[in-house]
């Protein structure tokens, strides 16, 4: 226990000490280094091969990105501390800053063609949502499209079917996309209604591997125009303020 919060203690203060959100590229001269670490971390964690680490501006902390995932590791000697690092002069977490940036680029990607879309062709702002059709609180951010399309707003549609490839939700969201009017089959999907079933070529299982790879743990899952994430439901009223049209 004594060992554990000493490390535990190290790794606050290597967090406290970080000024700046900013990570340190590889250089060529850092490489022999990374591997040295690297070969630490796959004795206890394996994925961690195939892991992109880099250094950061804290002396002995590396970022790790493992499947999708962002950690940070404290290494002295045969120890490794792994957990979270966070900015205490701009309060931030690295992690999930990072994760969002990730997530906001990969997504930024995606075609529209790509997505079910609500709202004006030419927005004043615009969302995109990994969304699960019986997902609780997806129907609930649903019911208020309208008023978030009312302000100006559009709501782009990504498929994150939870229980994943082959379920239920997955096949239900392939019917939607396949109708004649997927909006009007998306809006009565989330109300509990049927859609006939149908199938066709459709990007159902590239969105939800998508959202697995930008990290997704839930749904619905907000992405604004801006980068910023929202990893759950957020009110219209909330979200129109946000994106400032509210006034």
């Amino acid at each position: 226990m004594k060992s554990a919060l000493i490390g535990v203690g190290l790794f606050i203060a290597a967090s406290m000490l970080i000024s700046t959100g900013s990570i340190n590229k590889v250089t060529a001269q850092d490489n022999s280094e990374i591997e040295r670490v690297r070969a630490e971390l796959v004795k206890m964690i394996p994925p961690a091969n195939e892991a992109e680490i880099e250094a950061t501006d804290v002396e002995g902390v590396y970022r790790l990105e493992i499947q999708g995932n962002y950690a940070y590791a404290y290494v002295s000697g045969e120890h490794i501390l792994i957990g979270d690092l966070l900015n205490t002069k701009d309060k931030v977490n690295l992690g999930d800053q990072a994760q969002s940036a990730r997530m906001a680029q990969m997504v930024g990607d995606v075609s529209k063609d790509k997505m079910i879309v609500f709202g004006p062709e030419k927005p004043k702002r615009y969302i995109t949502v990994f969304t699960d059709i019986d997902c609780g609180y997806c129907r609930k951010l649903h019911r208020e499209v309208p008023e978030l399309t009312a302000a100006g707003i559009q709501v782009r549609y990504l498929a994150f079917p939870r229980a994943g490839i082959g379920s239920d939700s997955h096949k239900k969201y392939v019917s939607v996309w396949c109708n004649d009017d997927q909006q009007s089959a998306l809006t009565s999907a989330k109300s509990g209604g049927d859609v006939p079933t149908a199938s066709c070529d459709n990007p159902v299982s590239d969105s939800y591997q998508l959202g697995q790879q930008v990290g997704v743990r839930g749904t619905p899952t907000i992405i604004f125009d801006d980068g910023t994430v929202a990893p759950g439901y957020l009110p219209s009223n909330v979200l129109i303020e946000r994106l400032g049209l509210s006034g």
